[in-house]
């Protein structure tokens, strides 16, 4: 019976140990953290001044930092070769100043056509991949007013390409 209670004892003893040590590493890590963090702040400073002071160019500080654009082997591979051009294009729904329905975005807003130009092909994929933003972010419960009118100005865009 005390073998177990020592052997039980022995295991809490370590278990508080490697907490302590972690609880440790973790503030000596928070620590190192945040000065490196100053440090990069006061080279941002430092840089934008001179920006500013020798070449007469006004830099804001970022409020978000750009993520990297990492493409998959799969991606990069569809990224060489050109894509078919989406087979859509302008005859647009008119909303009579309302909301439109979750069946109205569903439909297709662009008649099909088969000679698009490459600026046409080009808008309509950005369309179309603003949709899908759109969508995600409906589905995640974020801001979706700015991606829609990303794709009203996509739409006039293409609008105006089109009555040329």
């Amino acid at each position: 019976m005390s073998s177990h209670t020592t052997l039980m004892s022995s295991t809490i003893e370590q278990y508080r140990d490697a907490k302590s040590q972690y609880l440790k590493l973790r503030a000596e890590a928070k620590k190192d953290l945040l000065r490196r963090f100053q440090e990069l702040a006061n080279e941002l400073l430092i840089i934008q001044r001179e920006l500013a002071e020798d070449f007469d160019h006004k830099v804001a500080m970022p409020v978000k930092g750009k993520k990297p654009k990492k493409l998959a082997p799969a991606a990069q591979a569809t990224k060489s070769a050109p894509a078919p051009p989406p087979a859509k294009v302008s005859t647009p729904a008119k909303s009579n100043g309302s909301k439109s329905s979750a069946a109205a975005k569903d439909a297709p807003l662009f008649a099909v056509k088969d000679d698009l130009s490459a600026e046409e092909a080009n808008i309509l994929k950005h369309i179309e991949k603003n949709r899908k933003k759109l969508a995600e972010a409906q589905a995640a419960g974020r801001a979706i007013k700015p991606i829609e009118d990303r794709i009203y100005e996509l739409e006039d865009e293409l609008r105006l390409v089109q009555s040329k």
